[in-house]
């Protein structure tokens, strides 16, 4: 007979089921990533779903997701590459891989792109290759492994004095191979694609914005995180002051609100006071700026 849940009303099954496991892997989960399908987040995936299930593939659709860093680009780009990541088929005779997500290189590096997509791919390079090598490599590997959607992280790090070489060549991924791009950047990769409007025209805009106080995702999100935060006690994170000073502190970046609410959360573990309140959020370390601010403002550094 299975054992008897907390009287937890307030949280998620399994985080119910977590208030029985000792102080310290209670912390442990409350401080793992924790994936929640807001509205844009589910609007952007939606989106590539459509470029993922598309027929077009002499001149694919592209999609370029705009926003500030630690915003959530990241957390989108990965739930989607483990949402379509096929189970292993040891009788295959090779992979089949629909999506990949690879980070970009630092600079316009075109060898470390090519480099990168066969790594995603399953297929390193082992020896030195050229460029037109590694190209050649790299287009061969996604029709073989039935590559759709080739997702970039952090693509604005492309950006340098010769940039116009690197942006032929993702152009050129989707015009030899009918593979679509999925871009995640920060807004400095306007500047970038202004280098080459074709480029620039095949990809659709997405922005991802700071959250707004007004913004109903930003209560549902916050009513999300208290319903899977493992504490016994509920908490009021939609009280307006509570997600004001939150979303205050946070800059208006998701990252900054999850980790605020993990600290928090932590807190009320350690101190047995068991919910996120302003008690919590007063405490040293949850919402004070992060160390490299401080860093920066000390003056006898």
């Amino acid at each position: 007979m299975a054992a008897e849940l907390p009287d937890a009303p307030h949280l998620d099954p399994l985080a119910r089921e977590a208030l029985q496991l000792p102080d310290d892997r209670r912390l442990a989960r409350i401080d793992r990533d924790l994936w929640i399908g807001y509205g844009r987040a589910l609007d952007i995936g939606q989106r590539l779903e459509r470029i993922l299930q598309s027929g077009r593939r002499m001149r694919p659709d592209n999609l370029l997701v705009v926003g500030p860093s630690n915003n959530g680009k990241t957390a989108i780009a990965r739930h989607f590459v483990a949402r379509h990541t096929p189970p292993e088929d040891p009788g295959a005779e090779r992979a089949t891989i629909p999506v990949a997500l690879i980070q970009a290189p630092n600079g316009p590096r075109i060898p470390q792109l090519l480099s990168a997509i066969l790594a995603a791919l399953g297929r390193p390079p082992l020896a030195w290759r050229s460029t037109a090598q590694l190209r050649a490599e790299a287009h061969r590997a996604m029709a073989d492994v039935g590559l759709r959607l080739l997702l970039v992280d952090d693509l604005h790090n492309i950006r340098g004095s010769r940039c116009a070489p690197m942006l032929v060549e993702l152009r050129e991924i989707g015009s030899c191979t009918g593979v679509s791009l999925g871009g995640f950047a920060t807004r400095e990769i306007v500047d970038v694609l202004r280098q080459d409007e074709q480029l620039a025209n095949r990809m659709a805009p997405c922005p991802l914005p700071r959250w707004r106080l007004d913004d109903p995702d930003y209560a549902r999100l916050l009513a999300t995180f208290a319903r899977y935060l493992p504490l016994r006690r509920p908490s009021g994170l939609t009280h307006p002051d509570l997600a004001a000073r939150l979303l205050a502190a946070a800059d208006g970046l998701i990252g900054g609100v999850a980790a605020a609410l993990r600290r928090a959360a932590a807190e009320a573990v350690r101190t047995g006071h068991e919910c996120i309140d302003d008690t919590m959020l007063a405490r040293p370390g949850v919402l004070e700026p992060p160390a490299w601010a401080e860093v920066a403002a000390a003056g006898n550094l």
